[in-house]
């Protein structure tokens, strides 16, 4: 298995896609999974049943999937319920970095179905994430693997990805 972790529009599933194509891997999109499953968009999730039922329903589908897959976290899977050593103890972990600055360029026009930052006006949406990144970092360093994906291509991102995977 191989975990995608890092922060809300980093391009965890896009990477994961391209990767799992390449490898000819099923990719497996937590948050996805969970929208299926629950019959509803993540922001109705957090709306109707909060953001601790959610986590833990990352955490059981983190718990429960043993297949040979890629898959994308959420950008707060990694900082939940011991998450990062479930996904440790069952495969790789890469951590797709990026500054604030390139997230918030990344987030401003696009913050609506984001619940997490949906409700942040954009002059103060740049030191929100500065902050919740420095929080969260301290979880997305326990990947096995950590890639800067700023001035990169997705080719650069993915040869970088898989020279890794070849190593160990």
């Amino acid at each position: 298995m191989i975990y995608f972790v890092g922060y809300m529009g980093v391009g965890k599933t896009r990477i994961a896609k391209k990767l799992a194509d390449n490898l000819g891997i099923l990719v497996f999109d937590t948050d996805q999974e969970i929208e299926k499953q629950e019959k509803a968009s993540i922001k109705e999730i957090f709306k109707k049943k909060g953001e601790n039922y959610f986590r833990k329903r990352e955490t059981d589908l983190l718990k429960k999937n043993n297949d040979k897959l890629i898959v994308s976290c959420g950008g707060g899977t990694a900082v939940y319920n011991n998450n990062m050593t479930i996904i440790n103890n069952k495969g790789i972990s890469i951590y797709l970095k990026a500054s604030h600055n390139y997230l918030y360029d990344k987030l401003k026009n696009n913050n609506k179905n984001r619940p997490l930052i949906s409700n942040i006006r954009n002059e103060d949406l740049k030191k929100h994430i500065k902050k919740d990144l420095s929080n969260r970092e301290i979880f997305y360093n326990k990947a096995k693997l950590t890639v800067n994906i700023e001035n990169k291509s997705d080719y650069e991102i993915l040869r970088e990805i898989n020279t890794f995977i070849r190593s160990v």
